[in-house]
């Protein structure tokens, strides 16, 4: 009878000591999932930081180093496909190295270019063979950048270019089965290596434009895997059209003007190389005229203008930076300081968030067809002009009517080459209205807007509205014909 009692006592005891387990298991659980949604809607949370704040955190970090690696390190050709990737075997390579240069030199940040045009990966793509993984090296380089990067609390930029001449990523030829391998690859990057702060696309815009790859669709990708993933796309428009952060492309002469406060970067190269990339005269080849004081100049200047400065540096054949990087960068870390008295950034102003692809867009003279994804061929950007005189009239067909359009960018006239690649006062608009219409019969106007002559890009912002059509009234521009670049149609965060 009392061992009957011991063991009811001990049952009891049991019972009572899983119960307290599972009630304390389901409060812990309770609390993470507590914890869980109070980071999702936190106004501190990273996910729901506005546009403003995330370049103003970007623009904090003012300089930052472009590692321009990939197989034109090896010989390749710019551009050139199925380049023999068997020398691809750098046993020494070290992002450690390049991490600890980085900060050597006050650095906060990397870009590393992970598939250059020539479709090289620096990871193991389920999408292709044409990678690392294929290689007599073999491992993800990627991964190994990332990590290094991280551990020194340097943010992370991925370099990933869209044209890809050895898997035919080209213009003309996107299908559905290239659309995916391009969207695939960008999920492959920003599924697998944490938060990316920064993601840059090359080889886009000014290859093939954004409709065969439809920029809306690669965006949304973007924000979906990366909520608080700025972008760069190198479209060679000084302008925040179809991207977060425009790009001045340094050797192409581009700088930021002075008084500049659109959140940018610019990408330098002191040293001689295979265009970007490592070659046998970059061990001793600083290019004439540069040098630390030339790129502590640009630094200050790019610093003081609200652009990043980029500093390209090439590791060589065997995954490390010559001595060359290393006593430079050095060098500028001992003599350089961020300026902490630089104002934070201005607001930016509308920026949109959701663009609406643009169907179609007629005008009372010049190539309508210009006005939306004209992109550029060579050094040859296709603008829109006007005949002379005003008011001209351009109207825009969204193909349906859409909710909630509250925004409309334009981008200036643009010049590429001859150098220096820049905005031109010429033609920019300086005076328009705006009216919206659902059956192009009767427009309602919702605008109107004046600016002072200059070549910055002009935004207009009205009350969200349910709309197909807009027009644009050019009433006025710099000279005697309106000149623009390009148009997009959107949704901005307010």
């Amino acid at each position: 009878m009392a061992q009957n009692k011991v063991k009811s006592r001990i049952n009891i005891i049991t019972i009572a000591m899983w119960l307290i387990v599972v009630f304390a298991g389901c409060k812990k659980a309770q609390q993470r999932n507590e914890i869980i949604d109070k980071n999702i809607t936190s106004k501190d949370n990273l996910v729901i930081k506005t546009t403003q704040q995330l370049k103003e955190a970007f623009i904090d970090q003012r300089f930052g180093m472009f590692i321009c690696y990939n197989i034109m390190s090896y010989g390749a050709k710019w551009g050139q496909a199925h380049y023999p990737i068997d020398s691809f075997n750098p046993e020494k390579l070290d992002c450690n190295q390049w991490a600890e240069a980085a900060v050597s030199a006050g650095m906060k940040f990397g870009l590393l270019t992970t598939k250059h045009h020539e479709g090289f990966c620096l990871w193991d793509s389920k999408y292709t063979d044409y990678d690392v993984a294929s290689t007599p090296y073999g491992k993800d380089i990627v991964r190994q950048y990332v990590n290094a990067f991280r551990k020194k609390e340097l943010g992370i930029g991925l370099y990933y270019s869209i044209w890809d001449s050895s898997n035919g990523i080209d213009k003309g030829s996107i299908d559905d089965d290239r659309l995916e391998f391009v969207k695939g690859q960008i999920t492959e990057l920003l599924t697998n290596y944490g938060k990316i702060d920064y993601f840059v696309m090359d080889g886009w815009y000014w290859r093939m434009g954004h409709k065969e790859i439809p920029y809306h669709e690669i965006r949304a990708l973007i924000r979906k895997l990366q909520p608080d993933c700025l972008i760069t796309d190198h479209t060679h428009l000084q302008a925040p059209f179809h991207m977060e952060i425009p790009y001045f492309e340094g050797p192409f002469g581009a700088f930021p003007s002075k008084g500049n406060t659109m959140a940018s970067a610019l990408g330098h190269c002191s040293v001689k190389g295979n265009g970007w990339f490592w070659s046998e005269e970059t061990p001793t080849g600083l290019k004439g005229g540069d040098g630390v004081e030339t790129i502590l100049d640009k630094l200050i200047t790019c610093e003081s203008r609200y652009c990043n400065f980029m500093l390209n540096c090439m590791p060589n054949r065997e995954g490390l930076l010559d001595p060359i990087y290393i006593d430079m960068l050095s060098e500028i870390g001992k003599k350089w300081n961020p300026d902490v008295s630089r104002p934070r950034l201005p607001n930016q102003g509308t920026q949109i968030i959701e663009s609406i692809p643009i169907q179609s867009i007629t005008a009372t003279s010049g190539n309508s067809s210009y006005l939306y994804d004209a992109c550029q061929v060579g050094t040859n950007h296709f603008h829109w002009e006007s005949d002379i005189g005003f008011p001209q009239e351009i109207i825009i067909d969204l193909g349906a009517v859409k909710e909630d359009i509250n925004t409309l960018l334009i981008v200036p006239n643009h010049r590429c080459k001859p150098a220096p690649e820049a905005a031109l006062l010429e033609g920019n608009v300086i005076n328009v209205k705006l009216s919206l219409s659902s059956d192009n019969l009767i427009f309602n106007e919702v605008a109107s807007k004046e600016w002072q002559s200059n070549s910055k890009y002009r935004t207009i912002e009205f009350k969200k509205s349910k709309t197909r059509y807009l027009k644009l009234e050019i009433l006025e521009a710099n000279g005697d014909r309106a000149i623009i670049a390009e148009l997009e149609v959107g949704r901005s965060e307010k």
